[in-house]
C-alpha cells in the first residue's frame, strides 16, 4: 500500500488558510461545471446567487446586485452580461437615470427556475453530507467574515508587525 503524500499547503497551518479556501472553492466550482455540462445545463455555478436574488427582489440595478452579494462591480457586470447573453436576464435602462441598468429574470429563467432550484437543493444536501452532522462550520464562517470586515488582513498584519 502506498503512503499518502503529505499536503504541503495544509502543513502551513493558518498561513495557508486563504490558499486552502481558494483551492476548495476551485474544486467545488470545477465539479459543479462538470455536473452542469453532463446534465446539458447552460449555466455557471455562481449564477444561482443572481437567480435567487432576483427571484426574491424581482428587479435590481447592477450596483444593487453587487451590494447584496458583496461582489465587485466588474464581476457583477461580467456575470450579468453572461447570463443575459444566455437568455436568463433582461436588462433595461432605468427611465429615471440612463446610467443605471435594471436587471430582472427573463421568461426563460422563470421557466427553468424550478428545475434549477431542485438541482441546487440536491447540491445543498450533498454539501451538508460532507459535514457529517457538524453544524458549526457556517457559524465559524460567519464569525470569520464579521471579524475580517471589522479589521482586514492588511491592518491585522501591520498591527502584528508593530507589536513584535
Amino acid at each position: 500500500m502506498s503512503e499518502e503524500k503529505e499536503d504541503f499547503v495544509s502543513q502551513l497551518g493558518y498561513l495557508s488558510m486563504a490558499a486552502r479556501m481558494k483551492r476548495l472553492s476551485d474544486h467545488i466550482l470545477h465539479s459543479a461545471r462538470q455536473f452542469y455540462k453532463a446534465e446539458g445545463i447552460d449555466i455557471e455555478p455562481n449564477w444561482y446567487l443572481v437567480f435567487l436574488l432576483l427571484k426574491e427582489r424581482q428587479c435590481l440595478s447592477i450596483t444593487e446586485i453587487g451590494e447584496e452579494l458583496q461582489f465587485s462591480h466588474p464581476s457583477v457586470i461580467t456575470m450579468v452580461r453572461k447570463m443575459r447573453d444566455n437568455g436568463y436576464l433582461k436588462c433595461t435602462t432605468d427611465p429615471k437615470d440612463s446610467r443605471r441598468q435594471l436587471v430582472k429574470l427573463s421568461p426563460k429563467a422563470m421557466e427553468k427556475l424550478p428545475e434549477y432550484e431542485r438541482i441546487w437543493q440536491a447540491g445543498e444536501k450533498s454539501i451538508r453530507a460532507l459535514f457529517k452532522g457538524q453544524t458549526d462550520f457556517l457559524d465559524q464562517l460567519d464569525l470569520l467574515q464579521r471579524l475580517y470586515k471589522e479589521k482586514d488582513f492588511k491592518t491585522r498584519t501591520q498591527n502584528e508587525l508593530q507589536h513584535e
